[in-house]
């Protein structure tokens, strides 16, 4: 009987390969199920954020209309759009477009007695013509998401290009996945699917933000020079990421040791100036007017209202200093007596909330996801500006820090929720946007109450690592 139990009796070592077989199937298959629920959420969140792009679509004066006009007008010239019917009248779609912006900085120029041959740079890139209308508003990089749709039927450019939105937020939702958590992820697209329902797919800040968490990511794992270069393309699109510059720098300097002659501690910021400068100097040969324009816009820009600035405006009504409206920059924004006194203290909170938070970051009280996440808020909440694409700016680091921490879900999602509300449901017409201000003051004040949280928690906070 001994035998018989020895033959037919499998040995230890005979024994364990099979455990261990099943146990890689069995992790195997959880990961084939863990990638099935990635699929399903990413598709739900593409599905509900294609839901409220859609709601837009029938405004032929929205943001991607905008986009279409600038990729035609750069590879085809003003002479495309008079043929498709979309430069014809004073009503037509991209109407807006200024083809005059060339000469007219020449006859600047002349008058300022500008040397002769920087004229003439300027007067041989008529921006009526293709190759020289470059978007007014944005960098010459942006082109690179407004042309894909051009090869797809006039008719079905913002599909096409909602869909390639779709696509930018299911990689940031991987992103997430990978290096944090899938729990985190999946707040991600909850943040996205309640705050930016109808503007993730309309307007195309996924791609920066992407952008800048992959090189915040990067930076974590002290691969710096992937990491300059991918927030100089970031930047290269929308002006913004260049703040978390600092961030950077004082998270690479911590982390070499030895002189500060060292190459290797400037060698990243070296490469985001060179690819910085490589693309403006390109966009310069093509059109100085428009490449310069971008930042006169931003500085020129008033106080807008959903801002918190604005805010302080409109509450200037009840100590006798009322606020008007005025639809200007194709945003509507305030004028008041106030406006120049408000500008000057929410610049000053700004620039005091980053120099505070870049102190912290330097003494090891923020690691670099907390100090990127509080420099963008601080620059969201106290800019002049605030729309509500840019919740998109800073969800992603939102969800990498807070996972699925319930006061986070709880805060942010209320945040989402509001302006969601403002926008695209209130944002109709003057009545409407003053019904709901009050709305517009607690989300406001809400953020604002999310940086002072998390800058006090980091003072008395003890060191951490980065």
């Amino acid at each position: 009987m001994s035998e018989l139990k020895d033959v037919h009796a499998p040995s230890e070592d005979e024994a364990a390969p099979s455990k261990g077989e099943a146990a890689k199937h069995k992790a195997a298959r959880t990961q084939r199920w863990q990638y099935v629920l990635d699929a399903c959420i990413i598709i739900a969140m593409g599905a509900i954020l294609f839901w409220g792009a859609s709601s837009q679509f029938s405004n032929k004066y929205n943001d991607v209309t905008r986009y279409q006009c600038y990729g035609i007008s750069f590879w085809q010239g003003n002479a495309a759009l008079q043929s498709l019917g979309l430069d014809n009248n004073a009503k037509s779609q991209c109407a807006f477009l200024d083809t005059s912006s060339s000469s007219t900085l020449a006859q600047k120029m002349q008058a300022r007695h500008f040397p002769a041959f920087l004229i003439s740079l300027v007067e041989a890139q008529p921006t009526s013509q293709a190759f020289h209308a470059l978007p007014p508003e944005y960098p010459l990089l942006t082109l690179a998401i407004f042309s894909p749709p051009l090869f797809a039927p006039t008719a079905w450019y913002q599909v096409i290009f909602a869909l390639l939105m779709i696509i930018a937020a299911g990689v940031i939702y991987l992103l997430i996945a990978r290096y944090r958590s899938r729990p985190a992820a999946t707040v991600f697209a909850f943040y996205l699917a309640v705050g930016s329902w109808a503007t993730a797919l309309g307007r195309f800040d996924l791609v920066p933000a992407g952008l800048t968490l992959g090189a915040v990511i990067l930076a974590a794992r002290a691969r710096w020079n992937w990491a300059y270069v991918l927030i100089a393309l970031a930047t290269l699109l929308k002006l913004y990421p260049a703040i978390l510059i600092p961030v950077f720098l004082i998270a690479q300097q911590t982390q070499i040791r030895g002189s500060w002659k060292v190459w290797r501690r400037w060698q990243g910021l070296a490469l985001f100036l060179a690819t910085c400068a490589l693309v403006t100097l390109v966009s310069l040969l093509l059109n100085v007017a428009n490449t310069l324009y971008p930042i006169n816009y931003f500085l020129n820009r008033p106080i807008q209202v959903e801002s918190f600035p604005g805010t302080l405006l409109w509450l200037g009504k009840f100590v006798h200093n009322p606020a008007q409206y005025i639809f200007t920059y194709q945003s509507l924004n305030f004028t008041s007596l106030l406006a120049h006194k408000v500008s000057l203290l929410t610049t000053f909170l700004l620039v005091v909330g980053l120099l505070y938070t870049f102190w912290l970051q330097w003494r090891g009280k923020l690691d670099i996801y907390t100090a990127s996440l509080v420099t963008l808020l601080v620059v969201v909440i106290l800019g002049k500006v605030f729309s509500p694409q840019y919740l998109i700016w800073v969800t992603p680091f939102i969800a990498y820090t807070g996972k699925q921490n319930w006061k986070w879900i709880l805060s942010w999602g209320a945040v989402c929720a509001l302006t969601t509300y403002v926008f695209p449901f209130n944002y109709v017409d003057i009545p409407h946007i003053d019904h709901v201000y009050p709305v517009i003051i607690a989300r406001d004040l809400l953020i604002l109450g999310i940086v002072l949280a998390l800058l006090h928690q980091a003072t008395y906070k003890q060191y951490v690592m980065e």
